[in-house]
């Protein structure tokens, strides 16, 4: 029997490797599709791709002429995962300043300004080895440095091409709790008083942006950074708000009220404190699956059941990945999630149509829908199993390679007794 499932994984991955990459039209036929829309679960589904997008989602769909036909054979189909959060083109190697762009160092003078498209490399490696594990759309965000604000963050694709942006400017970044209170005065107080002067300052700038660089000038703002936010105090634009205690969690609500800003919870690890007060006031959490253990007193309410309540109390989640070089494990992620109370299908939501959401674009991304981009995935078995793998991921219906540097290394040194390998890797002579 196992034989048996193994010849079929070989088939199915020598069906897919024919699908050319340039394909206008395929048909995935016979798929337990996961839609994330309105059509829920389809057993025995199929999708129909033409021209990068989905043309139809249903059974027993018909094979356009010329379509390039892919059997599932009952496996799994699911939308491209999205990470919530990363700084996905702009690291290579963290402790190499020369290939790492999350962030400013030193006292640098602008902080919101900052733009995480000027520093996007599409060509990164990490790039090939997220989408491997299913991942075809991220929020790339830098990492606030000696300041609150972080910066502007992009939603991409993991195609690998130039043109991989397909938001800019998506989101703007600010970490609070002791993050911000390190950052100014070693007092939450602090953090909270020079967060609203940025916004007061933001908000005079955007009335009257002639009449405000006209004033003597207060040295904290640079015209820059107040342009940048913006979007933000006109509730355009969401700001990703990096915070874990239920107390500070309830600050940025009154925040959000105050400024009627657009937030998103980022960290949350005592967001269960508050999750109706959360739901109420339609804030969605970014959150990290796994936290159980208080790194700092702040998180002191850290539970493995934070987004099982959550989402209980009707919080929109994210699910967050353990940091940028590991968004493959997204999916592990939600199984720990799925392990400790979430229901199956949310967890899954919080790695498709719930990301896509937060960001604005759920009408393009996020779930299989007629009209929506064909990011698709086909798994070899459940996703959520650590086991699991993609056999084929799609991005604008364009099959994507699954190899990556991790894969070519593998291949280069599993066969040791070759003669062409360096001396040390050619096994017993």
């Amino acid at each position: 029997m196992i034989g048996n499932f193994k010849l079929g994984l070989l088939a199915l991955a020598g069906a897919l490797a024919a699908v050319p990459a340039s394909a206008q039209v395929i048909a995935v036929q016979n798929a337990r599709v996961y839609t994330m829309g309105a059509a829920g679960v389809i057993e025995n589904g199929d999708v129909i791709v033409r021209n990068g997008v989905i043309s139809a989602v249903g059974v027993d769909l018909p094979a356009p002429e010329g379509a390039s036909v892919i059997d599932a054979a009952g496996r799994v189909v699911t939308p491209g995962l999205f990470a919530p959060t990363s700084q996905l083109g702009l690291v290579e190697i963290g402790a190499d300043d020369e290939s790492n762009d999350a962030s400013p160092k030193g006292d640098f003078a602008l902080s919101a300004a900052l733009d995480a498209v000027d520093a996007y490399n599409p060509n990164s490696t990490v790039i090939a080895i997220a989408r491997a594990g299913g991942v075809t759309r991220a929020l790339t965000a830098p990492s606030p440095g000696g300041k609150l604000f972080g910066g502007k963050a992009a939603v991409v694709d993991l195609s690998g091409r130039i043109g991989s942006v397909t938001k800019p400017q998506a989101a703007q970044t600010v970490v609070m709790g002791y993050g911000g209170a390190s950052r100014e005065g070693d007092t939450r107080m602090g953090a909270w008083a020079v967060l609203r002067e940025y916004l007061d300052a933001a908000i005079s700038y955007a009335a009257n942006p002639r009449d405000y660089v006209m004033r003597p000038q207060d040295s904290r703002f640079s015209i820059s950074d107040l342009k940048a936010l913006g979007p933000v105090v006109a509730g355009q634009q969401p700001l990703i708000v990096r915070v874990n205690g239920a107390s500070d969690i309830r600050n940025l609500l009154r925040l959000k009220n105050d400024y009627r800003l657009n937030v998103i919870i980022h960290g949350g690890a005592e967001a269960w404190r508050a999750g109706r007060e959360i739901a109420a006031a339609n804030v969605p959490v970014i959150i990290d699956a796994t936290a159980n253990l208080p790194y700092q007193f702040e998180d002191l309410g850290s539970t493995l059941a934070n987004a099982a309540r959550l989402q209980a109390a009707g919080v929109r989640i994210a699910i967050d990945a353990p940091d940028t070089h590991n968004l493959r494990l997204l999916p592990q992620m939600a199984g720990n999630a799925v392990a400790n109370g979430l229901p199956y299908e949310a967890a899954l939501a919080a790695m498709t149509i719930n990301p896509a959401t937060m960001y604005g674009v759920q009408d393009r991304l996020g779930s299989l829908e007629v009209g929506k981009a064909a990011d698709l995935v086909i798994w070899d078995g459940d996703p959520l199993e650590v086991t699991t793998r993609p056999v084929q991921v799609l991005i604008d219906g364009r099959a994507m390679s699954l190899e990556n540097r991790q894969t070519r290394l593998r291949d280069r040194y599993k066969d040791l007794s070759r003669g062409d390998l360096p001396h040390a890797y050619r096994g017993a002579e």
